[in-house]
């Protein structure tokens, strides 16, 4: 059996014979590439050959589709050494945000300002995402599953859960708490036009190449409650389900926060898999625990909380500890793939990473 076999067995909750580890760091590949901190051995390696080099399985991750907007949306970026700046001007009026650089030029930019302030802003959102188009992007993931051939597998990242989009990106939390309970018809208006158009590209993806089709919802349980996931996130996983399925493709829910309380929610919400599932000690749930409440009705990627290879998590021996008492237990457990929760950080210590699959064999 190849890996990419293996891996989507392993994918589709089918029993396989050995533990597939699909290690994800290319944050941390695009950070210390660009600021020039990668281990000499993996210069001008691609992300593909490192996989290959220490022992794990390819989680090819690639756009497949893009977005468009009609002539009366107009876009203007400003970068700045700090920042960031995005405008957009519709026939309704014009919203911004603004993101700030953090630690360097390289990092993930921290988002200080959000399109959505007011309600009016909410009117001009929903203009400008019924002025949005799709169109299928079908290149990146043929290409992809050439490079990547027998070693794992490519997915198509996609939406986040309609009403995410709004809170955590549009208008941040708080703001769009206070908005969704003094405007609650406008919030919803809003929330069913994303949720039309975003099933518009899941079916343009469901059409494409690559094997999954994963969500970009960084869920939480704290932000996201049991009740505003039962209305908003479950309908909208399940419609995407039903298209998915038709086609063949797996669905996957990008979960990396505090999940613990939605955890039972997860069997019949829609999902197949839940990855970048965060346990102890980054939350309050172990993984035997996260994976006895899914039950072996849902795959749960993950497993290794990125702190645990920093150095500020621990030692070397307290990570092959946890590899040796929580991971190996499960070693043969179906439902489960190891991964990262949810990414290897710019500063980690990278020989963790190394020994995952010589500590699992």
């Amino acid at each position: 059996m190849t890996k990419r076999e293996r891996f989507l067995k392993a994918l589709k909750n089918e029993t396989v014979d050995c533990l597939v580890w699909a290690p994800n760091f290319d944050y941390w590949l695009h950070v210390n590439t660009a600021e020039g901190t990668l281990p000499e051995k993996y210069r001008g390696m691609t992300r593909n050959d490192i996989v290959r080099a220490i022992g794990g399985y390819i989680w090819n991750r690639q756009p497949g589709i893009k977005a468009s907007c009609d002539s009366s949306i107009k876009t203007k970026k400003i970068d700045t050494d700090e920042t960031t700046i995005t405008e957009i001007t519709t026939p309704l009026g014009s919203v911004r945000c603004i993101h700030k650089k953090t630690e360097t030029e390289h990092r993930t930019r921290h988002l200080s300002e959000h399109f959505i302030k007011t309600i009016d802003d909410i009117r001009i959102m929903k203009y400008i995402a019924e002025a949005t188009y799709y169109e299928p992007d079908y290149q990146p993931a043929l290409k992809a599953l050439e490079e990547t051939d027998d070693d794992g597998i490519v997915l198509n990242g996609c939406f986040s859960v309609p009403f995410i989009q709004f809170a955590k990106i549009d208008a941040g939390y708080v703001n769009a708490f206070y908005l969704w309970i003094d405007y609650r018809k406008e919030v919803d208006e809003l929330l069913d036009t994303y949720f039309k158009k975003y099933i518009e590209g899941i079916k343009i993806l469901a059409d494409g190449y690559a094997d999954v089709i994963a969500t970009g919802d960084n869920m939480d349980g704290v932000m996201i409650t049991p009740p505003i996931f039962k209305e908003y996130a479950i309908p909208y996983y399940q419609e995407c389900k039903k298209i998915l399925s038709e086609k063949g493709k797996i669905f996957e829910g990008h979960w990396c926060g505090r999940t613990e309380n939605l955890l039972p929610l997860v069997p019949g919400c829609g999902l197949d898999v839940v990855e970048a599932i965060v346990t102890a000690p980054m939350a309050r749930i172990t993984l035997k625990e996260a994976l006895d409440i899914l039950d072996n009705k849902v795959v749960l990627q993950g497993g290794i909380p990125s702190v645990l290879v920093c150095k500020e998590g621990g030692t070397k021996q307290d990570f092959i500890r946890y590899i040796n008492e929580v991971i190996l237990p499960l070693k043969t457990k179906r439902s489960f793939i190891l991964g990262m929760s949810d990414n290897v950080p710019p500063n980690a210590d990278f020989e963790r990473v190394e020994m995952v699959s010589k500590l699992i064999s």
